[in-house]
């Protein structure tokens, strides 16, 4: 069956991007040559075209192997999902084989070479494509998938498991910033009989259900968390509607996962649920009127509210799926076959649009917060604490995400490393640590203001450092700004903050200044100290952290 697969495979690529992929380069090789370079680079273009939501044309256009190509064939940046996609092609014709080691090294190599920001090493097509790494590279929440395409039957072996492993192990230092997906020749075959774009139906088990009759059909009731990581795993990320598919890992996500990991028995009652909509809805006779369990037929489906507890929900299950085994999640199926035309865009947007509560939406309710906010009121300066209200003018005022991060930079350094990797764990309970550290009775409005101030002209300077760097260092600005302000206050000429008759001029003119200095001696730190580690995660690392900043004090002059 193998060599049938991959003719059908062949068949495919050909159909879906003859005249698409430019094998210019292979002009004077022969036919046989010309065709198998096709097929590799189709075959990388087809990868990106399972993964994500876009056309050939734009997956032909992401191809980048050639000379000087670093083992990477083809790069996308996924804005909506926040993921970086690198690829790697291997077309076998005779369906046997995998992937070895000589590509996995040079593959790894050339993500290092990304990562460092190494951009001479690559041909003209990636540098072509180096403003959209340099996008991805930018943003703190994108994830960068190693993305394997093989045409052989094999899995990867143990040995070539081991070298991505120990990668990953690398990079990953304090979160999960870099994964491994492959679509090995079964995988591509499925994808091809399945259908791109193809309706997802499903078999649904629902326990405890219930129905909606009027004025529309629907279902709901409880579905097994491991039915929903097995959705994820099949069809992610087809399964959600184009309006809510950017799967964030937030301190919000981490929260689903350690409910699920710690309490699996309890995430029913701590989950607000998923909400589908399908073409249509049928119950099988299996079950019979009881509603204790029963099997549906959902035709078409889409989830339209939720997909950051089903991602979350199978990110806990490649962790722990003895836990997910144990879950439930509400669930309600909406079927749209008698609904009016717009009626699943308006499910889609008022679902995602009504009150979320979240961490900060609890510190409104503490009372020192409306105290800094009218002892503030009276200096002229607005604070702006709770939700959903803007500042007038930035100028003569601020808000609780700078006033927080100001405070955690100045206060502590595991709440400066905090602010980087998830602010909201800093407003998670406003009866204790950190938050009470941060906010409290001895926290003067005109000390806060001050911080802020102080530290607005820390990011100043950050952004003059930044477009001053090249390379690797230009991100540190970006990646460690947290780390950098904290540094700063650090090194800045200690005042009385709570002093109205010291002005706080004198600080602010020393910032630049002090900025340089700490950008440097960081850059030689982690030069010394942590050469190899991927700079985004490095300053979410508090023990690291605390490495570089102790360097940067005995090397402070």
């Amino acid at each position: 069956m193998s060599i049938i697969h991959i003719s059908q495979i062949e068949a495919k690529l050909k159909s879906l991007f003859e005249n698409l992929i430019d094998i210019s380069d292979f002009s004077n090789k022969p036919p046989s040559d010309q065709e198998s370079l096709f097929l590799t680079r189709a075959l990388a273009a087809f990868a990106i075209l399972a993964m994500t939501d876009i056309t050939p044309e734009q997956a032909a256009a992401c191809i980048t192997d050639g000379y000087q190509d670093n083992g990477l064939d083809a790069i996308y940046f996924d804005e909506l999902e926040k993921t970086l996609f690198l690829v790697q092609a291997k077309w076998h014709k005779d369906g046997k084989g995998s992937i070895d080691s000589g590509d996995s090294h040079k593959f790894i190599q050339g993500i290092k070479d990304i990562l460092d920001v190494r951009f001479d090493r690559f041909n003209k097509k990636i540098k072509n494509r180096w403003s959209e790494i340099d996008k991805a590279m930018n943003n703190t929440e994108t994830r960068f998938v190693m993305l394997l395409a093989h045409t052989g039957a094999a899995k990867l072996s143990p040995e070539i498991e081991i070298i991505f492993n120990d990668f990953m192990k690398e990079i990953n230092d304090s979160s999960d910033v870099i994964e491994l997906q492959v679509l090995q020749q079964k995988d591509l075959y499925s994808v091809i009989k399945d259908g791109l774009g193809k309706p997802i139906n499903l078999e649904v088990v629902l326990k405890e259900w219930g129905q909606i009759k009027e004025p529309f059909l629907a279902y709901y009731g409880r579905v097994a968390s491991s039915d929903v990581a097995k959705w994820w795993n099949d069809y992610h990320p087809r399964l959600f509607d184009k309006n809510i598919r950017s799967f964030l890992k937030t301190e919000i996500n981490q929260g689903i996962i350690e409910s699920l990991s710690s309490e699996p028995e309890n995430f029913w009652y701590l989950n607000n649920g998923i909400t589908a909509l399908c073409k249509t809805i049928k119950k099988k006779p299996i079950g019979g009127s009881s509603n204790d369990s029963s099997t549906f037929v959902c035709e078409d489906v889409t989830i339209v509210n939720g997909a950051q507890t089903v991602g979350a929900i199978a990110a806990a299950n490649a962790k722990s799926p003895e836990n997910v085994e144990r879950a439930t999640v509400m669930i309600k199926f909406i079927s749209l076959e008698n609904c009016p035309e717009d009626f699943a865009r308006r499910v889609t947007r008022t679902t995602n649009t009504q009150n979320r509560i979240e961490n900060r939406d609890f510190v409104s309710l503490d009372p020192e917060q409306e105290r800094l906010q009218n002892e503030l009121k009276i200096d002229g300066i607005d604070y702006v604490y709770k939700a959903g209200y803007g500042l007038p003018d930035t100028n003569k005022g601020f808000n609780l995400t700078e006033a927080t991060v100001a405070l955690a930079c100045y206060s502590k350094l595991s709440y400066a490393v905090q602010a980087k990797s998830g602010i909201g764990a800093l407003w998670e309970d406003v009866t204790k640590e950190p938050y009470k550290a941060l906010f409290n009775p001895s926290l003067s409005s005109l000390k806060l203001w001050r911080l802020v101030q102080v530290h607005r002209e820390i990011e100043k300077s950050l952004e003059l450092e930044k477009n001053n760097l090249q390379g690797k260092e230009a991100k540190l600005p970006v990646h460690g700004n947290r780390f950098l302000a904290r540094q700063v206050f650090n090194q800045l000429t200690a005042i009385n903050f709570n002093d109205p008759k010291k002005s706080v001029e004198p600080l602010i003119s020393e910032v630049p200044e002090v900025t340089h200095r700490v950008v440097e001696l960081t850059i030689s730190a982690i030069n010394e100290l942590y050469p190899d580690s991927y700079i985004a995660n490095l300053f979410k690392n508090v023990t690291k952290c605390q490495e570089i900043e102790d360097w940067i004090k005995s090397h402070w002059t």
